[in-house]
């Protein structure tokens, strides 16, 4: 399909940064133009990934609460096995993909706060979450200027 989603975006930049961002003489205003735009290329280079992303995060978040299930409770290991029966959604769904996204990291939420859970439970925790965010394809831009040190002259 023409223009692609990504072409789309990119167009809308190309505007906003030639048309719009000459235009904008306040400063607050101005940075936060340069945010949105800096937002709409990030989410431009993310978006072909996003997909991947969730089904490899879907799978290994199921991976880990297969194993944490014996150690939560029994109303908490039944929502587990319940989700796991679910048909896995259309990898071209991206909705879908979110939505179980969302199921899983909202068991994977109540899980941890699971006070018998081994250090080996905590410490694949911790791997998980540490990969998961290493791997999300949407990361934050920013474009404010930092701000002033008090300790430089």
């Amino acid at each position: 399909m023409r223009p692609t989603i990504e072409e789309q975006l990119a167009g809308t930049c190309r505007v906003l940064e030639g048309v719009v961002a000459p235009r904008v003489a306040d400063p607050y205003a101005r940075t936060m133009l340069d945010g949105l735009i800096a937002n709409l290329r990030m989410l431009t280079g993310a978006l072909p990934a996003l997909a991947g992303f969730l089904r490899h995060d879907n799978q290994a978040t199921a991976s880990l609460l297969a194993a944490l299930r014996d150690a939560v409770a029994p109303d908490l290991a039944a929502r587990i096995d319940e989700v796991m029966r679910l048909a896995e959604p259309d990898v071209a769904d991206g909705a879908a993909l979110e939505a179980r996204n969302t199921l899983w990291r909202e068991l994977l939420a109540l899980a941890v706060r699971t006070e018998s859970l081994s250090p080996e439970s905590h410490r694949a925790i911790v791997q998980h979450m540490t990969l998961r965010a290493s791997r999300v394809p949407m990361r934050y831009v920013s474009t404010a200027p930092p701000p002033p040190n008090p300790e430089k002259p």
